[in-house]
């Protein structure tokens, strides 16, 4: 008997140390991708550099942009960025690759048919960190909205039209309802229970959603490879009610995606509805640590120290694109920007960059060089 009562009191005792739940359930999960290659790996460099996929430009001053929040952001937790030019020969991206330690797949606003010139070279740097990782070389891939979609449509091979449905979720702040196994995600693991409570309560709205596309849970299984390749780690609804993945990450290697944007509350205060609280900070903060965590377990260098600084995005002056209209008129896009070649510019068939060349173009003034939309004026803009 007195054993059954200390059984019974020690039941009760875990009962009331669980984590509070937010969402859908996050108390007693299970592990969710029991072993985790990546987490048992060593730093191999403590100096990481993250290369950030840049996209199309239209109204602005160059062939392809980044946003700089996904700069600072990155940075904020120890990394450096480099500027990958979807066009770039495969040598050139090939390059590039043997010299980043991770990848950002951004938001935005870019095609994703299956064959276009963004697609298909994601798809190589896509499968490249697939073999690095086979082969023990960690390499981290995150993507945030366009970035979650580009990497579910690269998983499922199938386009995004079939896999994704139309959602009211532009400017939405909103929450994250959280599966089975979250708190044991890489992602998720480590952030604490009160902003795990917040993430999931509509009185704080702390994770920033804004897309026009939304990619229902049940394709999970209609195209099993998302099922058998990802974990499901929270969903969301837009302002009709209709649900979608917000939060996955694969179950084989360090590829992390969220529908919703982290890099935004530290760093885009040009819409209103980006939550700036501690709390929506803090979580920013979270997953870039854990982001570039992961990629200082990378082994890759660039070949020299030359190379190196010409790699990195400091060889290009930022935007302030929130002060004139130089991106697309129905995109609500960001604070800041890169910009990186001229509009029209062909495709170089070999985008290596020689010493010093970078820093010429970053001088260049981009006056009078922007196409607006019809009907508006241009921008003035020079880059001093």
């Amino acid at each position: 008997m007195h054993r059954t009562l200390s059984a019974l009191a020690a039941i009760a005792l875990a009962l009331v140390l669980l984590p509070a739940a937010a969402g859908r359930q996050l108390a007693g999960a299970q592990l969710v991708g029991g072993g985790r290659p990546w987490e048992e790996k060593q730093a191999q460099n403590f100096k990481p550099l993250i290369g950030i996929l840049a996209q199309a430009c239209h109204y602005c001053p160059g062939r392809s942009y980044v946003a700089a929040g996904f700069v600072k952001w990155i940075e904020a937790a120890g990394a450096r960025a480099v500027p990958i030019r979807y066009y770039s020969s495969e040598q050139e991206l090939r390059r590039v690759f043997k010299s980043v330690n991770g990848m950002i797949f951004p938001g935005g606003l870019t095609d994703l048919w299956m064959d276009s010139p963004y697609v298909v070279a994601a798809r190589k740097l896509w499968q490249w960190a697939k073999e690095a990782n086979d082969g023990g070389d960690v390499f981290p891939i995150h993507g945030t909205c366009l970035g979650f979609q580009l990497l579910h449509i690269l998983e499922a091979n199938v386009s995004f039209t079939q896999l994704l449905v139309d959602t009211d979720s532009v400017a939405h702040p909103y929450t994250l309802d959280f599966s089975e196994g979250a708190a044991n995600s890489t992602m998720f693991e480590g952030l604490s229970k009160d902003l795990v409570t917040k993430l999931g309560d509509d009185k704080y709205n702390i994770s920033m959603e804004n897309h026009m596309f939304g990619l229902p849970p049940a394709h999970y299984d209609t195209w099993p490879a998302l099922r058998q390749n990802f974990h499901m780690l929270t969903t969301s609804k837009d302002r009709n009610g209709v649900e979608y993945v917000s939060t996955a990450e694969h179950k084989s290697y360090p590829f992390f995606a969220t529908q919703w944007h982290p890099e935004k509350p530290p760093f885009e205060f040009g819409m209103k509805e980006i939550p700036h609280t501690l709390d929506a900070i803090l979580v920013s903060q979270h997953l870039a640590n854990t982001f570039v965590e992961t990629a200082r377990k990378s082994s890759h260098r660039p070949e020299s120290p030359e190379q190196e600084l010409e790699l990195m995005i400091y060889n290009w002056k930022p935007y302030f694109t929130l002060k004139d209209s130089v991106m697309d008129p129905s995109y609500d896009g960001p604070d800041m920007c890169y910009f990186f070649d001229r509009p029209d510019d062909e495709a170089p068939e070999d985008n290596r960059l020689q010493l010093g060349a970078s820093r010429r173009a970053a001088s260049k003034s981009f006056a009078g060089v922007v196409s607006p939309p019809k009907g508006e004026p241009a921008a003035a803009l020079a880059f001093a």
